[in-house]
């Protein structure tokens, strides 16, 4: 692993503790995107210049491996990739499956014979948990799979089954586990219910404007400003711009 350059900073707590950042993690979909999905260039570039500073950045994503791997590949950045909302992990070509993914697929099957269900395409590459359309009703579904023992995650995008304990924060955990950092010395950055994990585990988390309730009550410091800007925000806030 490249050595990192020790940023130190204060991150305007009432305790005034001076804390050490060592990597970041965002989420895409609505923190790094907009609501139509399309990413911002300025934030690609602020991250980047994160990197330029020896800070290496992660994405954490719903998605499946093959987009989440893309995508950090052509943006440059350089940290252990999160997939499938913390499932699946990837750091320099090795592959590390957290969850088995058998029982949402139970599920699913069950869901089926109970209400018209339809799948996100990228569940063709899926392997650790299932993914609905998020046009589906949420509230049927949730009392459908009542007494499954299977956590139900709602984003913006899609509606995720997924094994007890899968989850983003744990996806982070692997990170810093493979970076050899503590959870403390990493900064994440989201806008659902599915980050909310990683937002509270770790030891800085901002929100970006248009985070959800849950999202904003998990982060350590709400943005004024909305997705890619928030992001900005957050990063200067923490002096890592």
């Amino acid at each position: 692993m490249e050595k990192t350059l020790i940023v130190r900073l204060t991150f305007a707590r009432q305790s005034g503790v001076l804390m050490t950042i060592k990597a970041v993690v965002v989420d895409v979909d609505g923190t790094l995107t907009d609501l139509d999905k399309v990413i911002s260039t300025s934030g690609i570039e602020a991250l980047r210049e994160v990197q330029r500073k020896g800070v290496p950045v992660s994405i954490a994503s719903g998605n499946v491996l093959p987009v989440t791997y893309g995508l950090s590949t052509y943006l440059g950045l350089k940290g252990p990739m999160v997939a499938e909302n913390g499932g699946v992990v990837c750091y320099q070509e090795r592959i590390y499956q957290l969850s088995e993914g058998v029982l949402p697929e139970q599920a699913y099957e069950h869901l089926r014979t109970k209400m018209p269900v339809e799948r996100l395409f990228t569940d063709n590459w899926r392997r650790t948990e299932v993914a609905l359309r998020r046009t589906m009703d949420v509230e049927r579904v949730k009392a459908e799979l009542k007494g499954w023992n299977v956590t139900i995650e709602v984003t913006g995008f899609a509606i995720h089954l997924m094994d007890p304990g899968h989850g983003k924060a744990a996806g982070v955990r692997k990170v810093a586990e493979i970076l050899g950092i503590g959870m403390s010395e990493i900064a994440s950055f989201g806008d659902s219910d599915n980050d909310v994990g990683m937002l509270r585990e770790c030891g800085e988390s901002v929100a970006v404007a248009n985070a959800s309730p849950a999202a904003k009550g998990a982060a350590k410091y709400v943005s004024a400003y909305p997705h890619a800007a928030g992001v900005i925000d957050g990063l200067k806030r923490l002096g890592l711009l």
